[in-house]
C-alpha cells in the first residue's frame, strides 16, 4: 500500500482486502485493526494469550450489494483510532475502529449512505443464544450494537441493519455494567478519543506531515502501553510482552521521556512500581511482574535507570514528596541509596563494574559482553551525578562521596576503553585484555551524560556517523535502512547467541528504533544532522506497513514487535533536538 501523512495521521492508500494492520492500547487492552474494518489481535491486559486465535472481521453491505475486495480505499492511523473508507458503486462506506483510554472494548462506527448490513464474524466469540437483540452477551464476551440484530451461534456472527450509522462495542473478558455504561457514552467515548489526539503539542521542529505523524505515532506509542492491573500501574514494554505482565526499568526510561511533561502523574506510577521490586539489598531484576515480583534478577543497567528516571522526574516537576513515599516501609530516597551501595559494590579497584563470562545482564542480552562493558560504564557514571545531586540536601555527606566516585569512574572509562587510533569508546574489556572493538551505538551514553570531552564527543558522532550510518556504509550490504545498533558484527560465534548470532539481526547490527532516537538527539547537540536518522528509520518501517514504531528491524532480519514503548525515544527527541542537553 501507498503511504503518505496529512495533518499527523498516517494514510495508506490501496485495495480493500490488503492489510493494514494498526496497533492500538490502553490500560486495559491492546489490539491490532488490520484496516478491513476488523481486528487480528486482541489481548486483555494481564492474561497470556491473544483472545483472537483467528480474526475477527466486519462483513459489509451498501444499499444491498457487497463489497468488492477490489475496491479502492484510504487508511487513516492516528492515536488509539484507524479509519478506512471505502467508494462503493452503491454509495460511500467507512468503518472507524478506536478505542478510549480505560475501556476494556474496541468501538465499531460504521457510516454510510443509505442501507448498511453488517456480519460481524468472530469465530472466537461464543455464544448459545439466537435472538433478535441489540446487547449479545456471550460465554466470553459481550457486543452491544445501536441496532438490533441475531446472533447466529452456528455461525458465530452477529448480523445487523441500519440506515447511514451503526455502532457497536465488542469486549472479550469485560465486566457487563461497565461494558453497557461504555457502549451508552459511545458519541462521547469518540469526542474523547479525537480530543486526546488534538490535545498532543507536536514540536515546532516536527515541520513536514511526514514529522508531525513520527512524533505523535512516538508519542502515542508510549501513552498506549500504559497498563493498569490490580494495584499495577505502570508501562509494558510492548504489545507482545504481556506473558507475565511486567515492566521494564530500562524500557520505561526512555517510554516516559516525553511523558515528564505531559504525563508526570504516569511516570510517578511508573517510578513507585519499580521501587517494589527492588531487592531488600539493593538488586533490581530487568522487570517488575504485575504481581510484583521479579522478572531475572540483579541486572547491571536496572538501577542506573532507576535512580536516573527518579533525578529526571523531580527535576521536571519538582516533586520532591516523591522520595519520601513509602515502599515497603521503606521511604523512596532509602531504597536509591541501598540501590547505590549494591551498585558500588560491584565496582572493582578501578571503580568500574565488572562482568564475567556470559554475563548478559544488560540491554545487549544476547550478547556476552565481559569485563568493562562501556555502556554499563557510562549508565553507573550518571548514576553516581544525580545520586549527589538528589543527596545535597538531606545528606552531604554521602552527596559528596557520590560526586568523587563519579569522577573516578569517568577517568576510569576514558583511560580503560577510548581507543584513541579509532577515535571512539571500544565495545568492552576484559581484565585480562580480550578487547570487542566494533562500535556500538549504545557509547553514545559516553556523549550524552558527559563522559566524553567535547573533542572526543565529535570524534564519536563522526565515527557512528561514517560506520553506523548505513547510507554511509555500503560495505554493511543491506542498503539504507537508518542506524545500524554495532558494526562491524560481533567477531566470533560465542559472542552472541539466539537471534544475535546471526549477523545484523538484533543486538548484532539491526536498527533500533530508542537508541536511533538517542543518536540523533547527541547530534542536534553538536549540530549535525539529526533528522535524517529519524525520518529514514520512520520511512523504513511505514514503506513496509509498520504504522506503529517497532523494537527492531534490518533487512535481513523479521521485525521486532509492533507498538513497543522505548521507541518512543523518538518523540523525545523531536521535543529536545539541539537545545541544551537534556542529561547534563
Amino acid at each position: 500500500m501507498k503511504t503518505r501523512f496529512e495533518e499527523g495521521k498516517i494514510i495508506a492508500e490501496g485495495k480493500y482486502h490488503e492489510t493494514a494492520e494498526y496497533y492500538l492500547g490502553n490500560e486495559k487492552i491492546g489490539v491490532a485493526a488490520d484496516g478491513r474494518g476488523g481486528l487480528s489481535s486482541y489481548r486483555v491486559t494481564g492474561e497470556a494469550t491473544d483472545r483472537l486465535a483467528s480474526i475477527l472481521s466486519l462483513d459489509l453491505a451498501v444499499n444491498g450489494e457487497r463489497l468488492s475486495p477490489y475496491l479502492p480505499k484510504t487508511v487513516e492511523m492516528i492515536g488509539r483510532m484507524q479509519k478506512i473508507t471505502l467508494q462503493a458503486p452503491a454509495g460511500a462506506l467507512s468503518v472507524t475502529t478506536f478505542l478510549t483510554r480505560e475501556v476494556n472494548g474496541v468501538y465499531f462506527l460504521v457510516e454510510g449512505t443509505g442501507e448498511i448490513e453488517i456480519g460481524f464474524n468472530c469465530r472466537d466469540a461464543k455464544c448459545e443464544t439466537r435472538e433478535w437483540v441489540g446487547r449479545v452477551r456471550g460465554a466470553n464476551f459481550l457486543l452491544s450494537s445501536s441496532h438490533p440484530g441475531d446472533w447466529v451461534r452456528e455461525n458465530d456472527v452477529f448480523y445487523t441493519e441500519g440506515k447511514d450509522r451503526i455502532k457497536l462495542l465488542f469486549s472479550f473478558s469485560a465486566d457487563e455494567k461497565a461494558h453497557e455504561e461504555a457502549f451508552a457514552r459511545f458519541d462521547d467515548a469518540l469526542a474523547e478519543t479525537k480530543k486526546e489526539i488534538a490535545s498532543v503539542h507536536v514540536p515546532d521542529q516536527a515541520r513536514s506531515e511526514e514529522a508531525k505523524a513520527m512524533y505523535l505515532a512516538a508519542y502515542f506509542t508510549a501513552i498506549q502501553n500504559y497498563k493498569t492491573c490490580g494495584d499495577f500501574r505502570a508501562f509494558a514494554a510492548g504489545v507482545r510482552y504481556v506473558d507475565p505482565l511486567r515492566t521494564y526499568y530500562r524500557d520505561s526510561y526512555f517510554t516516559v521521556l516525553p511523558l515528564l511533561s505531559a504525563r508526570p502523574d504516569l511516570v510517578r506510577n511508573e517510578i513507585l512500581t519499580l521501587a517494589r521490586g527492588i531487592g531488600a539489598d539493593g538488586a533490581c531484576p530487568s522487570a517488575v511482574k504485575s504481581d510484583f515480583t521479579a522478572f531475572w534478577g540483579d541486572h547491571f543497567d536496572s538501577p542506573c535507570f532507576f535512580v536516573t528516571e527518579i533525578y529526571d522526574y523531580l527535576r521536571e516537576t519538582g516533586d520532591e514528596a516523591l522520595l519520601a513515599e513509602s515502599v515497603g516501609g521503606v521511604p523512596l530516597f532509602e531504597l536509591v541509596e541501598r540501590v547505590m551501595a549494591r551498585l558500588g559494590s560491584r565496582a572493582d579497584e578501578t571503580g568500574l563494574l565488572c562482568k564475567g563470562d556470559y554475563d548478559k545482564r544488560d540491554w545487549a542480552d544476547e550478547v556476552n559482553r565481559v569485563g568493562y562493558v562501556t555502556y554499563v560504564e557510562a549508565l553507573y557514571y550518571r548514576a553516581l551525578v544525580v545520586a549527589s545531586r538528589l543527596f545535597e540536601g538531606k545528606d552531604p555527606n554521602l552527596s559528596a562521596s557520590y560526586a568523587a566516585e563519579a569522577l573516578r569512574v569517568k577517568a576510569a572509562i576514558n583511560d580503560l576503553l577510548y581507543d584513541r587510533e579509532k577515535g571512539y569508546y571500544v565495545n568492552y574489556r576484559a581484565k585480562d585484555g580480550r578487547t570487542e572493538d566494533n562500535l556500538s551505538i549504545d557509547t553514545v551514553f559516553t556523549v550524552l551524560f558527559g563522559v566524553a570531552d567535547e573533542e572526543r564527543a565529535k570524534s564519536v558522532l563522526r565515527a557512528m556517523e561514517r560506520l553506523l550510518e548505513t547510507k554511509n556504509n555500503e560495505e554493511q550490504g543491506g542498503g539504507d535502512f537508518g542506524v545500524m545498533c554495532v558494526y562491524p558484527p560481533y567477531k566470533l560465534p560465542r559472542a552472541a547467541c539466539h537471534k544475535s548470532a546471526r549477523l545484523y539481526d538484533y543486538h548484532n547490527g539491526a536498527n533500533w528504533c530508542y537508541l536511533t532516537a538517542m543518536y540523533a538527539y547527541a547530534k542536534s547537540l553538536f549540530g549535525g544532522d539529526w533528522q535524517t536518522p529519524l525520518l529514514t528509520t520512520y520511512r523504513y518501517m511505514t514503506e513496509r506497513g509498520h504504522y506503529t514504531p517497532v523494537e527492531y528491524f534490518s533487512p535481513c532480519c523479521p521485525i521486532g514487535s509492533p507498538l513497543q514503548g522505548w521507541s518512543a525515544a523518538l518523540a523525545f527527541t523531536w521535543e529536545r533536538a539541539g537545545k541544551h542537553n537534556f542529561f547534563l
